[in-house]
């Protein structure tokens, strides 16, 4: 009777658990300097953006981010071993973070880059609300009560309405409602001008009859 060839059982390779601590430690301290690394990005897009310049500010922020290859060795950290998915996953962590400190820096408290916005006008007797460019109605010529609804990302500092050469500042009644009386000549057009705490302005003509 034939013997049967006994082959060598296999055996799994020794898990190398210094080895493996010392991969996954490389691999935290690269990713904590990736995320460090965007915050000077995030800054530089910030100052670019303010600036006037915000297509600049995005592709600033993505140069920075190709730095990372020139980076790493100067931060002693061993490059030699990386294949594409790991610059996939750092450029990944990279760009999320950053575009999340560059929005988080163009928001308040830190800036303010928006100007207030113009929700709505009314008058009495006029029938309702309009928004810009609209006609609010029939209104009576004389002395009327005018509602304007405004609204900013940090807060409404002053409404304005000017009807010819008058110019006359409402006052902030609740919420998004400022409220004043305004002296209206039988027809024509009146300027409403919007300005928020940091001094940007917002302004639309609304024209009545």
């Amino acid at each position: 009777m034939a013997k049967r060839d006994k082959s060598p059982d296999w055996k799994p390779p020794e898990f190398d658990e210094v080895e493996f601590m010392h991969k996954e430690m490389r691999a935290a301290k690269a990713t904590i300097l990736v995320v460090l690394w965007t915050v000077p990005s995030a800054l530089l897009s910030f100052g670019l953006t303010v600036a006037g310049a915000p297509i600049v500010a995005f592709f600033a922020g993505i140069g920075m981010m190709f730095l990372l290859k020139w980076i790493f060795p100067i931060l002693k950290v061993d490059i030699s071993q990386y294949k594409r998915k790991d610059w996939l996953g750092h450029g990944a962590t990279f760009f999320f973070s950053w575009l999340a400190f560059w929005i988080l820096l163009l928001n308040p408290p830190f800036a303010d880059l928006t100007s207030p916005m113009i929700l709505g006008v009314s008058a009495t007797g006029s029938g309702g609300w309009v928004g810009c460019g609209g006609s609010i109605g029939s209104v009576a010529g004389g002395t009327v009560t005018v509602n304007v609804s405004a609204s900013d990302n940090v807060a409404v500092a002053q409404v304005t309405v000017a009807v010819g050469s008058t110019s006359t500042n409402l006052g902030h009644v609740a919420g998004t409602l400022w409220q004043g009386l305004v002296a209206f000549p039988p027809a024509g057009q009146m300027t409403v001008t919007v300005r928020d705490v940091n001094g940007h302005a917002s302004s639309c003509v609304v024209t009545y009859v």
